[in-house]
């Protein structure tokens, strides 16, 4: 009902401006439109097409401008593919600055500031999920500038803007400003706002105080108990176990000859040092083949046991 009413209100003017969003940007038969701007570049490039398709009807001529950022340009080359040449338009440099009017019709509207916010924030969230996210990099945007040109007097506590370390380069806060404190012009709704501060003043008086965390003492180590006769026992056959297993390992690799003797007695533990002599050699390979005939000999007793746990 509003949006029919809006547009047959616009129609019958003789001349006049409807602010709009992508609803109309199709399926509306507007006689006599002569220029569309585009504040920011559609979502989905096709759009673009059925924006400007709102002029120049009925052979006539109209025209349609897009705003684009420096660092956009290659949307230009984009749309060109898509067979939509762009040509550039010199800006006029007498442009009249309106942000000092905005901000001030803000400092003396609620109304105005939040309208501001709201719309600050559902820019650049709709930026953030731009289709053509590798022309419009999020990022990459300069916020400051962006807050200062909605005429905000504070840049929102955002997410997207908390969490990126997005530039805040050109904005000029206002100093000594308690924004709580700027009022409806609507004498209703400044009223209903005065009633929800109050009741929520209220709700805080009357909430419990939180405790305060208490801080847990650091207890002293435990002094670890002695162990029993029976768990060091089961300890120590566990290392005999693994120390018969891998010798027998060992064996195995002699008599398949992947190690030598040498070799074999150095990994038991059983071969002579660098200093000894021959006859220390020797002597170090006879106890190593008393060892191994040992070893052997145990082997074959536990072997059924060894063999099950393999």
């Amino acid at each position: 009902g509003p949006r029919e009413k809006a547009l047959a209100s616009f129609s019958a003017l003789s001349s006049g401006i409807l602010v709009c969003t992508d609803v109309a940007a199709r399926g509306l038969d507007i006689p006599h439109v002569d220029l569309i701007v585009q504040y920011d570049p559609p979502q989905d490039p096709n759009v673009f097409v059925h924006r400007a398709g709102r002029t120049a009807r009925y052979d006539q001529e109209g025209d349609a401008i897009v705003f684009l950022l420096p660092t956009e340009d290659a949307y230009v080359d984009f749309l060109k593919l898509r067979g939509v040449p762009l040509m550039e338009r010199e800006c006029s440099p007498d442009i009249v600055d309106i942000v000092p009017q905005i901000r001030t019709a803000a400092l003396e509207d609620r109304n105005i500031m939040e309208k501001g916010l709201r719309a600050f924030v559902s820019f650049v969230r709709s930026y953030k999920e731009h289709h053509c996210s590798f022309i419009f990099r999020w990022k990459g945007l300069e916020v400051g500038k962006l807050a200062m040109e909605y005429g905000l007097l504070q840049i929102p506590s955002m997410p997207e803007v908390k969490h990126n370390n997005l530039s805040l380069k050109g904005f000029f806060p206002l100093g000594n400003i308690d924004f709580s404190q700027i009022k409806f012009k609507d004498k209703t709704r400044e009223k209903q706002r005065q009633k929800a501060l109050k009741r929520k003043a209220e709700e805080l008086a009357n909430e419990p105080p939180v405790p305060e965390k208490r801080i847990p003492r650091e207890r002293p180590d435990k002094p670890k108990r002695k162990q029993t006769g029976k768990q060091r026992q089961t300890i120590q056959s566990k290392e005999d176990m693994d120390e018969l297993t891998n010798e027998y390992r060992l064996l195995k690799k002699l008599k398949r000859g992947v190690i030598d003797e040498d070799e074999y007695e150095k990994l038991t533990g059983f071969g002579g040092s660098d200093g000894e002599g021959s006859d220390g050699d020797a002597a170090g390979r006879g106890k190593g083949k008393e060892r191994r005939s040992k070893e052997q000999k145990k082997l074959k007793q536990r072997g059924g046991k060894t063999g099950g746990r393999r």
